[in-house]
């Protein structure tokens, strides 16, 4: 009880400094499915595209054991804190934390993934899944945040600030469903997560 408590304390206080702070972060509902995937699936290699100041990567490492965990994110910044953060909590774990271009990253990572996490920009969707493909192992899950984009990919009109995010999103759902190595599942949770599962040699 007692972690529980000080484990609260520390993702109430991170939550309320990000939006101090205009952070994009997931909320806590969608961290704690994040953890539960992590605890039926027990991945060895995570990565997660658009890991921010580290509060959703948080979720994806609490019980990675001796297994590896790889976040990417373009701003520097942030890259740091959550550097700074996950690092304090989490001393023994694996962790490496990489700034730059998922895309331009993606290519030169050794290692292959049981889970996958995308959270960086939506317009980009469609190329994290392409280009992180070949890096998947039988099995693994993918999971993309905002799906539903504060819903409005479900609404015609768009306006011109949103229209390529929505784009990728839609991009990024069309490609999924029409690939025959994917098999996804919606869930309303936070603002819309695409769970998909990877099967290797199904064409």
């Amino acid at each position: 009880m007692e972690f529980f408590l000080e484990e609260k304390k520390l993702l109430d206080n991170m939550a309320e400094g990000a939006r101090r702070e205009k952070i994009p972060v997931v909320d806590k509902i969608t961290g704690r499915f994040l953890e539960l995937i992590c605890l039926i699936k027990n991945p060895k290699n995570v990565l997660e595209v658009g890991c921010g100041i580290g509060f959703s990567s948080y979720f994806l490492v609490k019980n990675l054991g001796d297994g590896s965990y790889t976040g990417i994110d373009l701003n520097k910044k942030r890259l740091e804190k959550a550097e700074e953060f996950l690092k304090f909590r989490f001393k023994s774990g694996n962790l490496s934390l990489l700034n730059g271009n998922a895309l331009e990253i993606i290519p030169y990572l050794e290692r292959s993934f049981d889970l996958v996490f995308i959270d960086g920009a939506k317009l980009e969707y469609p190329y994290y899944i392409k280009t992180v493909e070949n890096k998947l192992n039988d099995g693994a899950i993918i999971i993309a945040d905002n799906i539903f984009y504060k819903n409005k990919v479900f609404e015609k009109n768009i306006s011109r600030h949103d229209s390529n995010s929505v784009k990728g999103i839609k991009e990024y759902i069309r490609y999924i469903k029409t690939k025959k190595c994917f098999k996804s599942y919606f869930f309303d949770i936070g603002d819309g997560i695409l769970v998909t599962e990877f099967f290797r040699g199904v064409n």
